[in-house]
């Protein structure tokens, strides 16, 4: 859905917004002039207002329609963190934990982390006390808001910062095309009911960071929300317009944090409670349901155990208890559980075909609310939607605490042992938001798509390596990188009873987690919107896709963005330089990529600006690597994602650098890269920086319009996404060698049972499961596949041999292939593109007079091709 006006609309409509206010409302009590506004004291706005302060900002006021700062950590109780995370498992991480992270943390986030971490090792006995299967960092939201105060506070208590709780936006004025100020008004954030305006805060510049873009939405700027059809934006996952209602998003969740109690503490039954809701919670309930008829046929299965056995819930396991455990009671401090229920197989509440019961109340406020957008609706109606994901999460937790408990042997990790947090201080224990993946998107500069940065080695993650994005912006920031994460988005009723009774959620066509990123850059235009000035976007209201959004809404992403445009709106104010400027100016670029990363105390932890997978911000080059990499002074491969500061560096490799940089000077000898970059970086910064360039609705004349063009100053063709097409080598091009004694081609004369008079076959017939694919020349266009695990054999005397198994399909991408000769795996879980192949090499004994090869993984969408095995004795 898009939403614009021009901007003389703006201007009037607002206008009048800010008279109709004072007269039917009443006198504003009070007006506050500040240099910088921000609106919302989540983790992004709490970050901007940080970072503009440590850059002298000197008037900052911060409104916010709760009383907690931090957003998704605090209010909306996301107390398991999510980070940037790329496609294997290598990077940042604690060894006991088999997540790892696509880059060290750093910035306002390290320095949060480090707070929450330092309580928990004080309070628990350790950084990381609750051994969560997903996470590894965890907390309780209480603690985690005293460490965003206690970050802050210093600023507030010099009056740098100024605060106001508990208001929300109720008009903006905007003159010139430019935001002048917002008049708030208080609110209750249990029924979204807001009371007469009692403050306006007028500022050279505002940052919108609230949970839903107040500001942007009142001020007339331009902006979407709900699905992006493939029309508006060429992205290769998105639907057909028209195709997914406007209503449909990624779902919100309302979490809950239990904790250990004394004695057993069941929850009252909520309102229209239904066991048939939840058939993929547990085992127990998947045995119950799984033969419920639903409108949406085959809406997915799937389940996970309830909690650990007895005597032995400690470990890191796959449990509802275990997934997001914040704290494990038997080996904390103060031998208590506490856990996050976040819980995607029953909780999440899906935005689209809502109950016909939450239908009714919100016709009642206004014919065709039902049909809304959740951005576009009022508090009110909202507060709708919010009751029922409320109740429907209570629901969740009474599930577990009554119809799973009764089926349940061994009962000393129950629910029903459980109580609801009193941490938030609401009168029914849940937090004061619900957890909310997408927003509205602000109409930027620039959108981001999914084609900029989607991984190109295969159509799904399992055949990405890592590597940099296909488009990296020149504007970029910060990095980011993760999986474009949709939770189900589809809404499905039971066929007998419709939207008056049970539902489940299910995968939408391309709505899923199936596709990742590469390492990305955030740009500078994606904050500033494309006509509104004296305004920028934050937390979730900043300029990407839907698509896009679903991987760019992670704990430390969204400190990254808030810090971003805090670091935007001090430059802005110190140089009186608009936003929408900065991208055409390398010096206003390099002044705010400065201020983010450099070693200075008075700025903190420096920032990560290049999306390295092994730069520590405490390594001495983290500075100057950085700024020479965002500069791209720098020469490196697209896969070559590890700096590898402390290794010597090549002559060859320095030369390059010092050509880019237009250097003439010889470095200092025998030099690591990390201390190449230090003394280069000093060099640098002495070169006077380019003019800035003049916007030209086309600046780099290449036919695509600058809002429109990702690659701002390099003439370029339009970003298409397509697969990458790898270079083939003699170890990837599935053709044969010439030098083999015994050589087999798996095509349909090859899928028979074992014949000792042919000497070779299969443990059970494959018949069926053979291809010829017509798509390439020889035995490679051939194959013999399985999805479980399946063992080929030969006759060989006994002997030692070299074997080459090479796997692969000519027409089509295969995933998580494995082969074991004798034992010995030589392909473990492997994906190939269409037309590449893996020839794997083995040495190996043969004893028993049998050659023997296993394939195969039984993992879920495996298949593993077999082309040809190539065999020579080794004499």
């Amino acid at each position: 859905m898009n939403r614009e006006c021009s901007n003389r609309e703006c201007s009037l409509c607002c206008l009048f917004l800010v008279f109709f206010s004072v007269v039917s409302r009443g006198e504003v009590t009070r007006e506050v002039d500040a240099d910088l506004l921000i609106v919302g004291a989540t983790e992004s706005g709490w970050a901007a207002a940080i970072q503009a302060a440590r850059q002298g900002v000197e008037s900052i006021v911060i409104v916010h329609d709760g009383k907690w700062f931090g957003g998704q950590y605090t209010e909306q109780s996301l107390a398991c963190v999510d980070e940037n995370k790329g496609m294997d498992n290598k990077g940042w991480g604690v060894p006991w934990h088999p997540m790892k992270r696509a880059f060290y943390r750093s910035g306002l986030f390290k320095e949060l982390m480090d707070g929450i971490e330092a309580v928990n090792l004080e309070k628990y006995g350790e950084k990381l006390p609750g051994k969560p299967f997903h996470g590894p960092s965890t907390f309780r939201p209480a603690e985690a808001e005293a460490v965003f105060r206690e970050l802050i506070s210093p600023y507030i208590e010099s009056g740098q910062i100024e605060v106001f709780w508990k208001r929300c936006p109720v008009s903006v004025a905007v003159e010139k095309s430019a935001v002048k100020n917002v008049t708030f008004a208080p609110v209750d954030l249990q029924s979204g009911i807001t009371g007469d305006q009692d403050l306006t805060v007028t500022a050279k510049m505002t940052i919108d960071a609230s949970d839903w873009g107040d500001v942007i939405q009142l001020s007339g700027a331009a902006w979407e929300c709900g699905p992006d059809p493939a029309s508006r934006y060429g992205e290769p996952s998105a639907p057909k317009a028209g195709t997914f209602p406007e209503n449909e998003m990624n779902p919100i969740t309302w979490a809950m944090i239990v904790e250990e109690a004394d004695a057993e503490s069941p929850i009252s039954k909520p309102k229209r409670y239904d066991d048939r809701n939840f058939p993929r919670a547990t085992h127990f309930s998947r045995a119950a349901f799984r033969d419920l008829k639903w409108d949406v046929p085959n809406p997915g299965a799937g389940s996970i155990l309830h909690w650990p056995p007895d005597g032995k819930a400690s470990a890191r396991q796959l449990s509802v208890y275990s997934v997001r455990r914040i704290v494990d009671g038997y080996s904390s401090l103060d031998k208590k559980t506490s856990i996050l229920l976040n819980y995607m197989n029953g909780q999440d509440y899906p935005l689209e075909r809502l109950p016909r019961h939450v239908v009714e109340a919100l016709e009642a406020t206004e014919t065709g609310a039902s049909k809304k957008n959740i951005v576009e609706m009022t508090r009110p109606q909202r507060q709708i939607i919010f009751d029922d994901a409320k109740n429907h999460s209570l629901s969740v937790l009474y599930h577990l605490q009554n119809f799973v408990h009764e089926r349940a042997e061994e009962r000393q990790n129950s629910f029903r042992k459980f109580r609801l947090s009193s941490e938030f201080g609401t009168s029914d224990n849940l937090p004061p938001k619900p957890y909310i993946r997408e927003s509205l998107r602000l109409k930027a500069m620039y959108v981001i798509r999914e084609q900029d940065g989607r991984n190109r080695d295969g159509e799904t993650k399992v055949s990405a390596v890592p590597g940099f994005s296909h488009v990296m912006y020149p504007d970029g920031l910060f990095p980011w990188q993760f999986h474009y994460d949709f939770h189900r988005t589809g809404r499905t009723y039971l066929v007998e009873e419709g939207d008056t009774g049970p539902w489940i959620d299910y995968h939408k066509k391309n709505r899923h987690t199936k596709f990742i990123s590469d390492r990305c850059l955030f740009p500078v235009r994606s904050l500033i919107p494309e006509a509104v000035d004296g305004l920028l976007g934050a937390q979730g209201n900043v300029g990407f896709s839907s698509i896009v959004s679903a991987a760019v809404r992670l704990h430390d992403q969204r400190v990254h963005i808030g810090q971003a445009a805090g670091a935007v709106a001090a430059f802005s104010l110190s140089r009186g330089m608009a936003p929408r400027a900065i991208p055409y100016s390398e010096q206003a670029l390099h002044e705010i990529r400065y201020s983010l990363c450099n070693s200075g105390d008075a700025m903190g932890i420096p920032l990560l600006l290049w999306p390295f997978r092994d730069l520590d911000p405490q390594h001495p080059a983290f500075e100057a690597v950085n700024h020479l990499s965002i500069r791209r002074i720098l020469d490196f491969d697209r896969t070559h994602v590890d700096f590898l500061p402390d290794e010597v560096a090549e002559e060859g490799w320095m030369s390059a650098a010092l050509q880019k940089a237009g250097l003439s000077v010889s470095p200092p000898d025998s030099q690591t890269r990390g201390e190449f970059c230090r003394w280069l970086w000093e060099e640098v910064k002495k070169l006077p920086m380019a003019e800035d360039r003049i916007p030209a609705g086309d600046t780099d004349g290449d036919g695509i319009p600058d809002r429109e063009d990702a690659l701002l100053f390099t003439p370029n063709e339009p970003v298409v996404f397509s697969i990458t097409v790898p270079e083939l080598t003699p170890e990837t091009d599935g053709i044969p060698p010439d030098d083999f004694s015994t050589f087999f081609n798996f095509d349909t004369s090859m899928t028979g049972k074992f014949d000792s008079a042919k000497g070779y076959g299969w443990t059970k017939s494959l018949k069926q499961n053979v291809r010829r694919r017509n798509a390439l020349d020889g035995p490679r266009d051939t194959f013999v596949f399985t999805r479980t695990e399946d063992v080929w054999e030969c006759q060989l005397d006994s002997g030692t041999y070299e074997v080459i198994v090479c796997v692969g399909d000519s027409g089509h991408e295969q995933k998580y292939q494995r082969v074991e000769v004798e034992g010995k795996a030589i392909v473990k879980n492997r994906s190939t593109p269409a037309g590449g192949f893996i020839e794997a090499p083995a040495t190996v004994k043969v004893a028993d007079g049998r050659l023997s090869i296993k394939i195969g993984s039984g993992a879920s969408s495996s298949n593993t091709c077999v082309n040809w095995v190539a065999i020579n004795p080794v004499r």
